[in-house]
């Protein structure tokens, strides 16, 4: 019984992670799409560069922190060491807060440097703008940390929310006033940003008010074992500084493939404008879109570590596959179609939400539509590597695989006939690389789950899903227009993709009681 608590706690969790992912994602949507309107294809290379810039300096100060946190604070809750809990949140304040305030400092004085070093000089002030959100990410990731490590992911989501709607209404409306008064595309874009900023302040104060008013936070201690503070350190910092390394890897790899691409363009014969113009296309229509699954599969990711590290805790191996298999159908049930509908409606999909040229960003889209399952399978395997305390194999592999896609886009972008169109091939080789030797690795320590349901089933339903997506978008957008044929070729894509999992048995009856009113979801697909 102790055991169906954990795993309907884990998905649970999850599922509280999936809503608030999809909420901020279609906040985002509401934000990239009108903003894309406002500053076009060169404002968003802009703001692209500037924000890969600023997701550098987080992953390097902070990225870490919620995993590690989540994972020590589990295991130190399943042996009931409270007093320790309070110790590794102190300390993970003490260094990660700091560290947040350096690399905010690093960002903001040395923008004009950095835009040097890249040959953009339109991104210096974007990047000032957004230089102070790595200080407040860092303030409300120590605190996501503890909070995931109790399995409660309500301020996490919560806080997530404030930053999407601080981005929304603030850095919109900015950008508004901005282009209304004629200000350059650099300046417009700085004031976008600046939103986000704002959005990071309020959230950061919102989650630690929440924190110090929590009087759960004072439990007192089941066991009177306790870690010593410089072993908590070392504890801490053996977590964060791989996890770091993962996540640095592929930040900088896309940091590196972000000024890579325009400077390669550059070099076969693009002005600056035209460079920013076509990274613009690629990262903010395909890329932005390709995103959408991948952070809806990050919920599944962040839960599990908690599940997974409270299950090792207690030496609890058969638990630990359950929770790897859950995780792992639940991911291919989301990307497989993912992918599957960006393949199949890809252009159709951008000129719905787009202004401009759509053939680059719609071609790109279908190269990176194969990437989603494999993104999905590393981010699942990279968490569940960490939480089983093998944190040094992720960091091995995503450097590896970082290599081989700046590889792949110096070669490729910087090929005249392929140009932008390397850039997602790169995304493609780099990540099914990776995806394929974790799970080679992870066999050694988990029982993976069966391929059969996790991949060959919902792929199977996908095929089918896809044919009848693309003949009802040819006959619908015929009669009605682009956008009412993409809306009711996703309403039937939905129906047959369920309806095909069903006839397929694809569906596991015990992964739906497990997520929340699981009994009647049972009940109503009669599983």
């Amino acid at each position: 019984m102790q055991q169906k608590s954990k795993k309907q706690s884990f998905l649970q969790g999850a599922f509280i992670l999936l809503v608030a992912n999809m909420l901020v994602k279609v906040i985002g949507a509401l934000f990239k799409i009108p903003l894309q309107h406002l500053v076009l294809d060169e404002g968003m290379g802009v703001f692209n560069v500037a924000y890969q810039f600023y997701t550098a300096m987080f992953v390097i100060s902070t990225a870490g922190v919620p995993v590690a946190l989540s994972k020590l604070v589990s295991e130190s809750a399943a042996l009931g060491r409270n007093r320790e809990i309070r110790s590794i949140v102190r300390i993970a304040g003490m260094v990660f807060i700091t560290l947040g305030a350096l690399c905010s400092a690093f960002l903001f004085f040395g923008a004009s440097w950095l835009g040097g070093l890249i040959k953009n000089p339109a991104a210096v002030l974007p990047m000032k703008a957004v230089a102070p959100s790595v200080f407040f990410v860092a303030c409300i990731s120590v605190v996501r940390g503890y909070y995931q490590g109790h399995s409660n992911m309500t301020p996490t989501a919560m806080s997530q929310l404030v930053e999407a709607l601080g981005k929304l209404f603030l850095g919109l409306g900015l950008a508004f006033l901005g282009v209304r008064q004629g200000y350059a595309v650099e300046v417009c874009t700085a004031l976008a940003i600046l939103g986000i900023t704002i959005g990071e302040g309020v959230a950061a104060a919102g989650i630690w008010v929440y924190y110090l008013r929590d009087p759960g936070r004072r439990a007192r201690s089941r066991s009177r074992d306790c870690r010593t503070v410089p072993q908590l350190f070392h504890d801490l910092l053996w977590m964060v500084i791989p996890i770091t390394l993962t996540n640095s890897v592929t930040s900088l790899t896309t940091l590196v493939d972000t000024t890579m691409v325009v400077s390669r363009l550059q070099s076969v014969g693009f002005s600056l404008q035209e460079a920013n113009e076509l990274f613009g296309m690629y990262n903010g229509k395909a890329f932005t879109m390709y995103n959408l699954p991948q952070t809806l599969i990050a919920a599944l990711a962040i839960s599990i570590v908690p599940a997974i590290a409270r299950a090792m805790a207690v030496g609890d191996r058969e638990m630990t596959a359950r929770n790897m298999g859950a995780a792992t159908r639940i991911a291919m049930l989301i990307a497989l179609p993912a992918g599957t509908g960006y393949f199949v409606l890809a252009k159709p999909i951008l000129t719905m939400l787009f202004v401009g040229e759509m053939d680059v960003g719609a071609a790109c889209l279908r190269v990176l539509a194969f990437a989603i399952p494999f993104v999905a399978l590393v981010s699942l395997t990279n968490a569940v590597l960490q939480a089983a305390g093998r944190v040094r194999v992720p960091v091995i592999t995503m450097l590896i695989g970082g290599v081989i896609k700046v590889l792949v886009n110096y070669t490729l972008v910087g090929t005249p006939d392929i140009n932008i169109y390397g850039a997602p091939f790169g995304t493609v080789v780099c990540y099914t690389f990776i995806a394929v030797t974790n799970l080679i690795i992870l066999r050694k320590y988990i029982r993976l789950p069966g391929l059969d349901k996790a991949f060959f089933r919902p792929m199977a339903a996908c095929l089918g899903m896809g044919a009848g997506a693309s003949i009802t978008y040819r006959l619908a957008s015929g009669l009605l227009g682009n956008t009412i044929g993409v809306l009711a070729a996703i309403c039937v894509a939905f129906v047959l993709y369920v309806g095909l999992l069903l006839a397929l048995h694809a569906l596991e009856r015990d992964d739906v009681l497990m997520m929340p009113k699981g009994q009647t979801l049972v009940r109503l697909l009669r599983l």
